[in-house]
């Protein structure tokens, strides 16, 4: 993290952008903002520094950014993705991060654009990234952007029950998702009950 802070009408406008990409259909609306809350429970329940905190409030709302390239027709689609159509929106990945690479303040938050579907046996994308080769925040953001998912209805499935995404979270432990943030992550959870206080 570079101790200059970014311009904040640069800030507030990646966070629009962010919000205007995935409000594109009902489903994601507010995902990023729900992975964001999240996040900054989980890492609070890891004992973390306040700067951190506050940092995974801003990583959690941007990591998504680069679904702005998205297509809608994939993004709405209600039937499987074909492979290339999967190949697509794997690039939002690359695409968020470059967007966030030429502002030197936010290099942290690109590094995780990048790696937040990196998974811990090495299975995830775009890298292949394993354990502790995933930067720290991307793992604790990935735990979050999961449960988010799981409990959110997308176009081609229904929503999953907070207790079933849950213990589809602890099954992943040292799997596809990070141990040790899956453990902040059961701290949060049986703390809040998995419920997620946007307003």
């Amino acid at each position: 993290m570079t101790p200059e802070n970014c311009p904040p009408d640069i800030l507030a406008s990646l966070i629009e952008i962010a919000r205007a990409a995935e409000a594109r259909t009902e489903a994601t609306a507010f995902h990023s903002e729900k992975v964001a809350r999240v996040a900054h429970g989980i890492a609070k329940a890891l004992d973390r520094p306040k700067n951190i905190l506050e940092r995974l409030l801003l990583t959690g709302r941007l990591h998504n950014i680069g679904l702005v390239g998205t297509r809608d027709s994939v993004l709405r689609k209600t039937t499987p993705l074909s492979p290339q159509e999967f190949q697509h929106i794997q690039e939002h990945t690359r695409l968020g991060a470059a967007l966030l690479a030429p502002i030197p303040q936010l290099a942290d938050v690109a590094e995780v654009c990048l790696a937040h579907h990196e998974r811990w046996d090495g299975s995830g994308y775009p890298n292949g990234l394993a354990g502790e080769e995933i930067p720290r925040l991307a793992r604790l953001i990935s735990v979050a952007d999961s449960y988010c998912a799981m409990i959110s209805e997308r176009p081609h499935r229904d929503s999953l029950p907070r207790p079933v995404a849950a213990e589809i979270i602890t099954e992943e432990r040292g799997k596809l998702l990070c141990p040790e943030c899956v453990d902040g992550f059961l701290t949060w959870y049986r703390k809040t009950d998995g419920r997620i206080d946007l307003f």
